[in-house]
């Protein structure tokens, strides 16, 4: 772990709320892995089952699609040893018009029965600018806010400047980001970054194949030895202090 604000150690508790199966993992599956192996629990909460993350040919139903991504999403935790995987079941590229409340009492139920020392989620910015994402992040912060949870902190993935500039070229050819890039953050107002050691990282690519449907194609463009650099960062921080929205 690197960072001033950096914990000595892993959090003892740790929830993950976010919008499809894979979100997790891409940006948390080494933070997970610590957290475990230090001897805490993590539960991962999605709120739709990513049914839309198919080709427009796919022949599959929407409803064997929706199994097949809760199937990809428990081998995935498996591959970590996450243990506590809950499905919201709403609707995928919907969930901006479902309502935020709808959104944020999910969250808050989850949070106010485990109380977890860290909740993590998507920063305002979704990472990619995905509808689900950015108001994955303002119901989840919403709930994290109403609760006040004694000593929880909330942690918003973010990608640094420094790793938007290393792999700028990458992702402008493979199209990557779905509107404009990540806004980014200064490595000084990283709370905590993560650069995956070898088993992590290992362990991070197992969840990742376990996503097929979703990290396969993905992974081909890049070819492997630059996927698995590609996926090594993890990188996290605070709410602004001028509000946690921002």
């Amino acid at each position: 772990m690197t960072s001033t604000h950096a914990p000595a150690a892993p959090p003892r508790s740790l929830v993950g709320l976010w919008a499809h199966p894979d979100d997790e993992s891409y940006l948390s599956a080494g933070l997970m892995d610590r957290v475990l192996r230090a001897g805490g629990r993590v539960t991962v909460v999605t709120l739709s089952d990513g049914e839309a993350g198919f080709p427009d040919d796919d022949p599959r139903s929407v409803e064997q699609r929706r199994c097949l991504r809760r199937t990809e999403l428990r081998s995935a935790m498996a591959a970590i040893g996450v243990t506590d995987v809950r499905f919201v079941g709403l609707p995928d590229v919907g969930l901006a018009d479902i309502g935020t409340d709808v959104l944020r009492a999910a969250f808050r139920e989850v949070l106010a029965e485990l109380r977890p020392e860290v909740t993590v989620t998507f920063g305002p910015d979704g990472i990619t600018g995905h509808d689900d994402h950015v108001v994955t992040s303002y119901a989840a912060t919403e709930a994290w806010q109403e609760l006040a949870l004694p000593g929880g902190q909330l942690w918003y993935a973010a990608k640094t400047h420094g790793w938007l500039d290393e792999w700028r070229d990458l992702h402008d050819r493979l199209g990557v980001w779905m509107t404009e890039e990540p806004t980014g953050v200064a490595d000084e107002d990283v709370a905590l970054a993560l650069d995956l050691a070898p088993g992590e990282l290992a362990r991070k690519r197992a969840a990742l194949a376990a996503h097929a449907s979703q990290s396969g194609p993905v992974a081909a463009a890049m070819g492997e030895a630059t996927y698995r650099r590609w996926i090594g960062q993890e990188a996290f921080r605070l709410p602004m202090p001028t509000g946690a929205r921002s």
